[in-house]
């Protein structure tokens, strides 16, 4: 009979702990124009998360812990392990939030007009889909680290929506 309650037991509390594991959304966009990170891979936690992710591409949203500091790693494309990392950030995600990361700049220092580092932009607050049916949700992100300010403007109106954003 106590090998049959601690075996209840044993399940309730795994039960619990999947049940109540928390989780936020990402989605990761490349947009480092380097050549050196033209190609490369990310790791979260050590693990392979997007292997061989291509400079301007994004990944689908997918679920990562929260309420946990992440250990997210970019190498270069053929690397073996998140040991070849060139890059890492630690964040700390929030449950039930959505999330952008954004890729940009240069990990070399020569060769382009502009020298700024790499790093990843993490914008909270990101939707799968629109908060109003029929209208589209948009995160604005100046990632040309060689261009000046710039406005968006709304096209069938006289709106500005963004004025003089400038690069990170």
């Amino acid at each position: 009979m106590e090998k049959k309650d601690f075996l209840t037991i044993l399940t309730i509390m795994l039960t619990s702990l999947f049940t109540f594991a928390q989780t936020a959304r990402i989605q990761a966009i490349h947009n480092s124009a380097d050549l050196a990170a033209e190609t490369v891979d990310v790791y979260l936690n050590d693990i392979i998360l997007l292997n061989d992710f291509q400079f301007r591409t994004a990944s689908p949203f997918i679920d990562a812990p929260a309420g946990v500091e992440l250990s997210l790693k970019v190498a270069p494309g053929n690397s073996a392990s998140s040991a070849d990392a060139i890059y890492e950030i630690n964040p700390t995600l929030a449950a039930n939030e959505t999330y952008i990361l954004v890729a940009d700049g240069n990990i070399s220092a020569s060769g382009y007009t502009a020298t700024s580092n790499f790093a990843i932009e993490v914008f909270a607050g990101a939707r799968e889909a629109a908060s109003t049916i029929g209208n589209t949700d948009i995160l604005v992100h100046h990632g040309a680290s060689d261009a000046p300010t710039v406005d968006v403007n709304e096209v069938t109106g006289p709106a500005i929506l963004v004025d003089d954003i400038s690069y990170p």
